[in-house]
């Protein structure tokens, strides 16, 4: 008899040889670039081993036909690893390290495929490891599905030789790991384990929903001529760029020096910009030519915030030839659970994007939560990292929680999954020099003169204005609106949505009783907005700009309050920048957007301190503690400049500023889960809360993976996704949101596609605690505000303009 993985409701069946060889296929040449093809051959080829029973098949049957399963729970994804262990650890007489790790390794992968599971659990009271307790589930059939799969499938001969084989794959795994701290070797494991888990999860998806629509999924994947179509095109548009003065002579060679360092192997590179230096492009334009030489994958374009995805997604795109699609990965807006009990075929959950198209752009969470969350869809992106060109933008905007972990993860992406990651600022965190930083080979640095062209691109100074108790609102926008007098082109850029708001109707109170204050123009940007609102602000304000720095015959001014969103990706020039105190690293970029283009000798750029009823940021350590630190850098400028080479911006107070900065954090110990006294980074290497709970209630330890890989995965969630994509109402946000709530068939991959630019990040608090405010599509879990609440001028308010429900979101 032939037992069934997957059913349709038109009666087709797959079997579990057929899916099994599916979805081997599909993720080998994956495993193959990360050198786990053997170990991944047993996972895939076994991972539904517990599928070959009798029970199993009617189950799949029954729900595959839309019917209610009545027949009791159907577990399978133990068997395999059980299978696993039993052949190689329980009845090796010969059995060594490498052999129980090997074993160890493939058995975890095959059971978390449905999900992720503590091996040792940090808050266990039962003294159990719960790898062992998975294995002595039997509550099915093992003997029939063991008899069933050597028999017809895979006989014990083929897979010891395959056993042998990825037993050499883990030493050569574990030799190349040798680091000197043994957390740092056990959480490079853990990312091994996850890799080979992601390409599993990949691939079983993919081959399930293959066979359920019909169709044929597989990654856009290209060679070299695709990318040499990019470079060509990405070099003739480069032959347009103007070198009438010194700031557009220095964009060229900065570019020129990332196209001749391109050539270099992959590994960990740096590339240190100046504001305003053409860094965007020429990341991307090193990052073509790179993939182009060493043919690779794909490349990912990593951004901070959604907000400069978006402007850098269109500035990226104006370089590459039209029918290079770049996909857009703003966040998961299906809020649907994963579940082993739910059919294969509801692959709903699974349509939104899985990073298998050549060019990817993504935020840093979701870059963030490909490598470290714990749902389903966070896992199986994983993949999409192997053998890519990655552009961390802005990395100096890494949470500070992640450091040590993004450290890690960097450092395992570049040496064991062929990535060339490129580390894009004009504030470069010496990472190195933490403990747990990772290795730099000696030539990583992309532009090798960072210093000289700061110094060349100089165009504005920065004018400490703090006050001993601080701005209100009031004396905040008293101070703005001054400003007007020798400036036509004034921004603003505060830490908080609700500074912005505060002080953006006290400017407005103020010129509405100007004489010809008509003829000041106010703009409010935000998060608060959607994308698309964003962009046709960002439009009007450059359109704006342009007119009065050309002609300006009707005498127009502007005043732009922002939050941090304007502070990169933006390219835009005002007169001069007021900036609320906060760290370095924001003040060099808000200074980006103060005279950008050297229209005049020097830009100005004010630093004002606000007081806490205006903005509140006692709760955003990070913050904080950047803007203390840079606070005292302020102080010790006026007695000992020299100290900062007589420049806030310098090279030098760059590297003074994060110096300063992480001595304020434990950063090996600050991505801490208080409920269980430990951390992230403990519990996925050596786990000490995890086994010390199995030593004080009596338990052993067993195995050589200790790790608590679910719990890691939920608290980093819990951390890390404190807020909901919500679907807001603004232009064609309503077409769409109509569209999901009909009764009609919807394309939901072409909703999904277009649906980022309507979305606003909003707090589950808020959601919450207004929930007259928000509704829910029932079939996606799509959150969306209700047309009330989105206003033209403010975007997400609750009372159009009346109400301060954001607080400091």
């Amino acid at each position: 008899m032939d037992y069934i993985a997957h059913a349709t409701p038109d009666n087709r069946t797959q079997t579990v040889i057929e899916h099994s060889v599916g979805v081997f296929n599909k993720g080998k040449s994956d495993a193959e670039l990360i050198s786990a093809l053997n170990l991944y051959k047993l996972c895939s080829c076994l991972h539904d081993m517990g599928k070959n029973t009798l029970k199993s098949s009617e189950y799949q049957k029954t729900v595959g036909l839309g019917n209610k399963w009545s027949g009791g729970k159907v577990v399978h994804s133990n068997c395999g690893g059980r299978f696993i262990y039993e052949t190689f650890i329980e009845n090796n007489d010969n059995l060594d390290e490498f052999d129980a790790l090997t074993a160890e390794f493939i058995a975890t992968v095959i059971m978390s495929h449905h999900g992720l599971f503590d091996i040792l659990k940090p808050y266990d009271d039962k003294g159990l490891n719960y790898f062992i307790e998975k294995l002595h589930n039997d509550s099915y059939d093992y003997a029939e599905c063991k008899k069933k799969t050597l028999a017809e499938f895979l006989d014990l001969d083929t897979i010891k030789q395959i056993f042998s084989m990825a037993k050499d794959e883990i030493k050569a795994f574990e030799s190349e790991n040798e680091y000197q701290d043994s957390r740092m070797n056990k959480f490079s494991r853990s990312m091994f384990v996850r890799m080979v888990l992601s390409i599993l999860i990949n691939s079983d998806h993919a081959d399930a929903a293959d066979f359920a629509y019909k169709t044929d999924t597989h990654d856009e994947y290209v060679d070299s001529e695709f990318w040499k179509k990019c470079s060509d095109y990405l070099e003739e548009k480069i032959t347009h760029f103007k070198n009438d003065t010194l700031l557009n002579k220095i964009r060229s060679e900065i570019s020129n020096k990332a196209y001749e360092f391109s050539s270099q192997p992959a590994g960990i590179v740096r590339m240190t910009v100046p504001t305003g230096g053409g860094k965007t492009i020429s990341s991307l334009r090193y990052a073509v030519h790179h993939a182009e030489k060493f043919n690779k994958r794909r490349i990912i374009y990593v951004a901070p915030f959604n907000s400069i995805l978006e402007q850098n997604c269109l500035s990226i795109k104006d370089y590459l030839p039209e029918d290079v699609t770049i996909l857009p990965h703003f966040g998961d807006w299906i809020d649907k659970k994963d579940s082993e009990s739910e059919s294969s075929e509801n692959t709903l959950k699974y349509i939104s994007e899985y990073w298998g198209a050549p060019i990817i752009a993504t935020s840093m969470v979701q870059f963030l939560n490909s490598l470290f969350d714990g749902k389903i869809t966070s896992l199986r992106r994983m993949r999409g990292l192997i053998d890519s060109v990655i552009i961390i933008d802005e990395v100096q905007s890494i949470p500070i929680d992640c450091l040590v972990m993004f450290n890690r993860a960097v450092d395992f992406l570049a040496k064991h999954c062929k990535c060339t990651v490129v580390l894009c600022t004009a504030t470069q965190p010496p990472f190195e020099k933490l403990k747990e930083g990772f290795v730099l080979p000696e030539n990583c640095e992309m532009i090798d003169e960072f210093a000289h062209y700061s110094q060349l691109m100089k165009r504005t100074q920065i004018i400490d204005k703090i006050k001993p108790r601080g701005y209100d609102s009031e004396k905040a926008a008293d101070f703005i609106t001054d400003l007007l007098e020798n400036n036509d082109s004034i921004l603003c850029v505060v830490n908080t949505k609700n500074a912005a708001r505060s002080i953006y109707k006290e400017v407005d109170l103020k010129i509405k009783s100007f004489e010809g204050g008509s003829k000041i123009k106010l703009f409010y940007l935000s998060t608060a907005k959607c994308p698309a609102h964003r962009e046709n602000e960002i439009d009007e304000l450059k359109s704006c700009l342009e007119r009065i720095r050309n002609a300006n015959i009707d005498n127009e001014k502007i005043i732009c309050i922002s939050t941090q969103l304007i502070e990169a990706g933006v390219d835009i020039s005002f007169d001069t920048v007021v900036r609320s105190l906060s760290g370095l690293g924001n003040i060099v970029q808000a200074a980006g957007r103060c005279n950008r283009n050297g229209e005049k000798e020097m830009g100005d750029v004010y630093i004002i301190n606000l007081d806490a009823t205006v903005e509140n940021i006692s709760k955003l350590k990070s913050i904080s503690e950047g803007k203390n630190t840079t606070e005292t850098m302020l102080h010790m400028m006026k007695r000992t400049p020299k100290l900062y080479d007589n420049d806030l911006l310098s090279p030098k107070s760059i590297r003074l500023f994060y110096e300063n900065y992480y001595q304020k954090f434990d950063i090996g110990k600050y991505f801490n889960v208080s409920k269980y006294l430990t951390t992230i980074y403990d519990m996925l290497s050596e786990n000490a809360k995890g086994k010390s709970m199995v030593e004080l209630y009596g338990g052993c330890h067993k195995t050589i993976l200790l790790q608590a890989f679910k719990t890691a995965g939920e608290c980093f969630e819990a951390i890390s996704d404190n807020s909901i994509s919500v679907l807001v109402q603004y232009g064609k946000g309503k077409e769409l949101l109509s569209d999901l709530l009909s009764d009609k068939i919807k394309d939901y991959k072409s909703i999904f596609s277009k649906i980022g630019r309507y979305m606003i990040g909003v707090p589950r608090s808020v959601i919450n605690h207004n929930p007259d405010c928000f509704g829910k599509e029932s079939k996606t879990g799509i959150v969306y505000l209700v047309d009330t609440h989105y206003s033209e001028k403010f975007g997400f308010d609750k009372d159009n303009g009346t109400s301060n429900i954001f607080m400091n979101y």
